[in-house]
């Protein structure tokens, strides 16, 4: 007869999250807080984590900031180890930090280090952050890892070669840790974002106004809406707290069987 194991709830549970200064990574902080975990916040930007920090603690949840480039490991152990001093163990890691790339087209137009430092955020740090992470899931036989990807590791979209490439691979690695985490209980999914105006596509909106021909004197905002109107079934955009909302489903008791799932947030793009 099969072993029926109780919902555990979040309260008591630590959750990190990387790049949660802003954007996708700030909304995810809010809403695992709103569900009750004790988030610590993790970013380049320590003022911007604070700032975090400090919404979350305005609204009654618990939480902390911690600077960390996730392309460093010894910052990221760091950091890791002020989160379990304040909280406790590790349960849940979302990998929120990422970083675009200048657009190719062709992509003989990137360089080395736009490669280099594209991967090295995208896919490295959610590499190292999970290794950091292991030990305390694999110990406790429960935890929720949830890479933060994007549609363009779905559909190959060729504007930024190194950032597609990035979160392709993200989407892979996410599915070989999945299958090396799963005989200890820990899920590993991936949630891609569609067309979310974060201050990362503010930038990238820029620099297609800038690549593309005949676009010169339109707004980044412009360049967004337009994609939005031509390329989503529902025309409409992805607010950060869609996204959100699935990743604290996916981190909590009931996706327990959940796992190697890359999962898209997009108003059917990608459908």
């Amino acid at each position: 007869m099969a072993t029926i194991r109780p919902n555990r709830r979040p309260e008591g549970r630590l959750a990190v999250v990387t790049g949660a200064a802003s954007g996708i990574g700030r909304a995810i902080a809010l809403e695992l807080a709103a569900d009750g975990h004790a988030v610590a916040v993790l970013d380049r930007s320590l003022e911007g984590a604070e700032r975090s920090v400090r919404a979350i603690e305005s609204a009654g949840g618990r939480a902390l900031a911690a600077a960390c480039d996730v392309t460093d490991e010894a910052m990221i152990i760091a950091a890791f180890a002020i989160a379990r001093e304040r909280f406790g163990s590790l349960h849940v890691l979302v990998n929120g930090a990422g970083t675009a790339s200048p657009p190719g087209l062709p992509f003989t137009n990137n360089t080395a280090d736009d490669w280099d430092r594209t991967l090295s955020v995208n896919l490295r740090g959610a590499a190292l952050t999970a290794k950091a992470a292991a030990t305390d899931m694999i110990a406790a036989g429960d935890g929720r890892i949830v890479n933060i990807s994007s549609i363009v590791g779905v559909i190959n979209a060729p504007f930024m070669p190194p950032y597609t490439v990035s979160k392709a691979a993200l989407n892979s690695l996410t599915r070989v840790l999945a299958k090396d985490f799963a005989p200890y209980g820990v899920t590993v999914n991936a949630v891609c974002p569609g067309f979310v105006w974060t201050p990362m596509w503010d930038e990238v909106g820029a620099r297609m106004v800038t690549a593309s021909e005949g676009k010169q004197g339109a707004t980044p905002r412009q360049v967004f809406d337009q994609r939005i109107s031509t390329l989503v079934p529902m025309r409409r955009e992805q607010m950060p707290e869609d996204v959100a909302a699935l990743v604290t489903f996916l981190c909590g008791p009931r996706a327990g069987n959940i796992t190697g799932q890359i999962i898209s947030v997009d108003g059917g793009v990608t459908a």
